[in-house]
């Protein structure tokens, strides 16, 4: 299967990605959407994201920055500058109730072994522009991104992936944590992980190229 890939012209017209993201472990693509569209200016990485056929949207609590999000349902973007596969790279998350998660990350073995977090990003020092809305068995938002926070590589190119982690069923207890039965993992480019979901794994990022 081969990486998911963009081309963006600055400053132009949105792009709109396929919405029938895939299972993180066999590429599988799912029977519901999650509509995605991207677009680049001069400052920021502008990205547009509507999560559908969402049941038990309301039973994600979280609403602190920098909490551990990625224990319920949220959407991610994982982006590093440059075309080769990415040992270092920025982890972003927002959850259902507008709760931002931002890190950077150190994985040298490229999703051989585990990857290490190598610093969080103070909300306010990250400078991201976003907003996260529930509605009935859905939920979207926007994220703009500055580019002084990506990085900004001198030939435009760009390694990206886009996550979902989406609940597939009802959470008895409040502070629910998501696992492989109880939720799906993901990717608009999938990352083939095998038997069990995994997000980290640079080599299956996808490409973006800014012209």
């Amino acid at each position: 299967m081969a990486n998911q890939e963009i081309t963006l012209k600055n400053n132009g017209a949105s792009v709109i990605l396929d919405p029938h993201f895939k299972h993180s472990t066999n590429g599988k693509a799912v029977d519901f959407e999650t509509n995605v569209s991207i677009q680049s200016d001069s400052d920021y990485l502008h990205i547009t994201f509507d999560c559908l056929k969402d049941d038990f949207v309301e039973q994600n609590n979280m609403v602190v920055h920098n909490d551990p999000l990625y224990n319920q349902e949220v959407f991610e973007v994982f982006i590093s500058p440059g075309k080769e596969d990415s040992k270092h790279y920025l982890e972003i998350e927002i959850n259902p109730n507008n709760a931002l998660w931002v890190g950077t990350i150190n994985n040298p073995s490229l999703g051989e072994e585990t990857q290490t977090l190598e610093g969080m990003i103070e909300h306010k020092d990250a400078g991201i522009i976003h907003e996260a809305t529930k509605s009935l068995n859905s939920w979207n938002g926007k994220l703009s991104i500055p580019w002084k926070l990506i990085g900004i590589d001198a030939k435009g190119q760009y390694r990206i992936n886009f996550y979902r982690i989406h609940s597939n069923q009802s959470h008895e207890d409040a502070n629910w944590t998501c696992d492989a039965e109880t939720c799906n993992f993901l990717c608009w480019s999938s990352t083939l992980s095998g038997e069990s979901p995994a997000f980290h794994r640079p080599k299956r990022f996808g490409f973006l190229t800014i012209e």
